[in-house]
């Protein structure tokens, strides 16, 4: 019997924002009243995905005021270390027995093309055994989606680095799928990218 697929999006906002200054997922792009993780949150509701997000116990209620709540099935709460890798892990453990595969989408990459995630989608369908990252002029981004099985098993505080170790780890085939989409790696690190050169328009 064939298992019915089940995606879901895991939106990466544990980070401390050190550079940044202030929660990343709390941004806002020039102009628009929308914050990051709202945008991110939306664009895969769109696409019909599950959406939960893995953040730090402290920052939780922060974000839970920056999305409505009907934009999140799950809140992932996980303590500090472990970096990218635990944030990934911690949302397998937490989706093991509801999911089938994951959408990994960090939060401070807010300007992903709609089209984008259905090119992905049909990649990942095409080769579901398949751990999908999308490239752009050379460039790894995301979100990266994979199939959950090859995770299972690896305990969130056992694991530290960025994900393109853990995908390495984890033994899964990847495939490599060039778009036209810059969004999928252009993130915000700095204020400075919200306003200055190279930052989107208002």
């Amino acid at each position: 019997m064939t298992t019915r697929r089940r995606d879901w999006a895991v939106v990466l906002a544990r980070g401390e924002s050190s550079r940044m200054g202030r929660p990343k997922g709390a941004c806002r792009l020039p102009g628009d009243r929308t914050t990051f993780l709202e945008r991110v949150c939306d664009l895969h509701r769109g696409a019909d995905h599950a959406v939960a997000v893995v953040t730090l116990p402290e920052l939780a209620p922060i974000y839970a005021d920056c999305v409505p709540a009907s934009s999140v099935d799950d809140w992932i709460r996980h303590p500090r270390g472990g970096g990218t890798a635990a944030s990934c892990l911690a949302a397998v453990e937490r989706l093991a027995s509801r999911a089938t595969h994951l959408w990994f989408h960090p939060v401070d990459l807010p300007l992903v093309a709609t089209d984008t995630l259905r090119r992905l989608s049909e990649a990942s369908r095409a080769t579901p055994g398949r751990i999908v990252v999308p490239r752009h002029a050379g460039v790894r981004g995301h979100p990266v989606v994979t199939p959950l099985t090859p995770w299972l098993g690896l305990r969130p505080d056992a694991h530290d680095g960025p994900m393109r170790a853990l995908i390495d780890r984890c033994g899964a085939a990847v495939h490599y799928l060039d778009l036209p989409d810059p969004g999928i790696c252009r993130d915000f690190d700095h204020p400075d990218d919200l306003t200055g050169p190279g930052g989107p328009a208002p």
